[in-house]
């Protein structure tokens, strides 16, 4: 199933995906990342951080979001 991660840039490996928690948000690795469903909320989420790219995920496939692939979801 496809969903969206968002990833920090310019920071290690093991801090770089976004957790969502009751806490608020927190930097750790994909296993823990939070998985936004509709490209809608992760764009959402990502407007409020600094320096993040939106990926998408699925199964073993992934690539960064861009111009074309908004333009496919939003089809």
């Amino acid at each position: 199933m496809q969903h969206f991660e968002i990833l920090k840039v310019g920071v290690s490996p093991e801090n770089r995906f976004l957790q969502k928690r009751m806490t608020g948000s927190h930097w750790t690795n994909q296993f823990h990342a939070h998985k936004f469903l509709t490209l809608g909320e992760a764009k959402q989420e990502a407007s409020s951080h600094e320096n993040v790219v939106i990926i998408w995920v699925n199964g073993s496939e992934w690539g960064e979001v861009n111009g074309e692939i908004c333009e496919i979801v939003n089809q």
